[in-house]
């Protein structure tokens, strides 16, 4: 299933986040034009409030355990501020190389081949493209990883893999209105 989805959300990552998390958070951002909130020291209500305040319905928490990004948590804030309504449970493989990520942030296609999250194309729109999708885009199939029901690829707007991987170890859905 392809479909797209909407980009104005705000992501933050939980308090004093390790370099490897900021790092892997920057580059969504960047991948997806997000605003990003550096959060250090802020609680999560002022990020709740800064969020309302620029009219933006969607919050992205990157969530850390030893060091590593291990979570992502999507809240809907007019519905809920404390239960996400989408999360996701990873493991990521970063590049040791900071490269420029090339990426058309307003044209990104969400390629969606797992069958392990199959489910989660109810929550969006399936479109049809007239053409192959080979560029701006992320594949979602499934993987061979242990621990891991699929894998994450992020696809550059020249066609090339980007090296950033996420594996999604599972997910959790509490409102399949989250669009």
């Amino acid at each position: 299933m392809i479909f797209q989805i909407d980009t104005n959300m705000i992501i933050t990552t939980s308090r004093k986040p390790s370099q490897l998390t900021r790092r892997f958070t920057q580059f969504i951002k960047h991948y997806f034009n997000l605003t990003y909130i550096n959060r250090g020291k802020t609680s999560f209500n002022k990020i709740v409030n800064t969020t309302k305040q620029d009219n933006i319905e969607k919050l992205v928490v990157i969530t850390e355990t030893k060091g590593n990004p291990s979570s992502i948590n999507i809240y809907n804030i007019e519905k809920s501020t404390q239960t996400p309504v989408l999360s996701f449970y990873i493991n990521t493989s970063i590049p040791s190389n900071k490269k420029t990520i090339n990426v058309n942030s307003n044209d990104i296609f969400i390629i969606n081949k797992a069958k392990s999250l199959s489910e989660i194309n109810e929550l969006f729109t399936e479109i049809k493209p007239d053409y192959k999708i080979t560029q701006n885009c992320v594949i979602c199939k499934d993987t061979t990883h242990p621990d891991a029901i699929a894998e994450i690829t992020f696809i550059d707007k020249n066609g090339k893999n980007t090296d950033y991987k996420i594996y999604i170890n599972g997910y959790k859905i509490v409102d399949e209105n989250i669009i």
